[in-house]
């Protein structure tokens, strides 16, 4: 891989062992004037993320160019981890990924399929893909991606290249947000860029207090860790399984929500679509299907994988469902 096409993807094994060679240290990227630009670029990414939702092109007319943009991919990662936001981690990481597709849509078919194995996905060379790979990473919320819509043969998908890049770009949210939930940054980052992380601090609590205020007779801020995660991946618009999405639409309802309250969380969502979104509570909720379905208990959640383990609080322990937590902290129950 040549340093441009690194640049390009700096997330890819090959893109990294170019930092690896350069032998920088996170010391002088973060403070020596060779590095500015790196500096500078880093941040332009998280602000890219934030005001436009996808992370810029920048320019690569010759090799420093390039090097200064591999550079600033971790200043970015950096950054976003020191602000300790989960808004802003989803944000970011969709950002980033959907640059990512944008650059693969225009690649040949060997090299989207080479970047689509580093992430796991096993597609061969007539861009076919398994089923159970083709679910774990599609966006079955959208009905365009249901596997009932695919053309499906002995249990393979045939796909288009735009179509095996979006699979790409979902894997690569997911890798990117689950890193910078790990990634614990040097704590200077916040001094080098003081200025910028208290405008975004600053920017990233209006929003959460926007997500924590009263609507109609539900409070957000007394919901469970669960649906808290749930409702906040949703409105900064990472896809969320279909298990997720129906868990946290059947407890909205249960809480006291009626369509437009929910319409109006995920509105926030930067991939909002109100007639998609307006079609799947209403199902849920049973005033299409006839039927109106309750919200699963822990148990379930567990086993879906959307229970964050390490976010649970003593309540959490005492109850086997998250309605029951919720009561709990209506009646001020410790």
């Amino acid at each position: 891989m040549n340093i441009y096409i690194a640049a390009k993807y700096p997330f890819l094994r090959d893109a990294k062992e170019f930092v690896r060679r350069e032998g920088v240290s996170t010391e002088e990227i973060l403070h020596d004037p060779l590095y500015q630009r790196a500096r500078d670029m880093g941040m332009q990414r998280v602000n890219d993320a934030i005001e436009r939702g996808i992370v810029g092109n920048y320019v690569t007319a010759d090799e420093t160019d390039a090097l200064m943009t591999i550079f600033s991919y971790p200043v970015a990662r950096m950054i976003v981890a020191s602000i300790g936001s989960d808004f802003l981690r989803g944000r970011y990481a969709l950002a980033e990924a959907k640059r990512a597709y944008s650059s693969l849509t225009r690649e040949d078919d060997e090299f989207v399929l080479g970047v689509a194995k580093e992430f796991g996905i096993n597609a061969t060379d007539g861009l076919k893909i398994y089923f159970t790979d083709y679910l774990k990473n599609a966006p079955t919320w959208s009905d365009k991606w249901k596997l009932v819509n695919m053309p499906l043969k002995g249990g393979w998908i045939g796909l288009k290249k735009v179509e095996l890049a979006r699979l790409v770009q979902e894997s690569l949210r997911e890798k990117i947000y689950n890193e910078l939930i790990d990634l614990r940054p040097p704590p200077n980052i916040k001094k080098v860029f003081a200025e910028d992380v208290n405008r975004i601090k600053n920017m990233m609590q209006r929003k959460e207090m926007e997500r924590k205020v009263e609507i109609g007779k539900a409070s957000i801020s007394k919901f469970p860790p669960c649906m808290r995660q749930l409702l906040a991946a949703a409105q900064s618009g990472v896809n969320i399984p279909h298990v997720g999405r129906f868990a946290l639409v059947s407890f909205l309802h249960s809480a006291g929500m009626d369509t437009e309250e929910i319409l109006r969380l995920f509105s926030k969502s930067p991939d909002y679509n109100e007639e998609r979104s307006r079609y799947q509570i209403e199902h849920i909720t049973g005033k299409i299907s006839g039927t109106e379905y309750k919200a699963p208990g822990c148990s379930s959640i567990k086993t879906w994988g959307l229970c964050p383990v390490e976010k649970m609080d003593d309540i959490c322990r005492k109850v086997s469902h998250p309605l029951t937590y919720y009561r709990y902290k209506w009646r001020g129950k410790k």
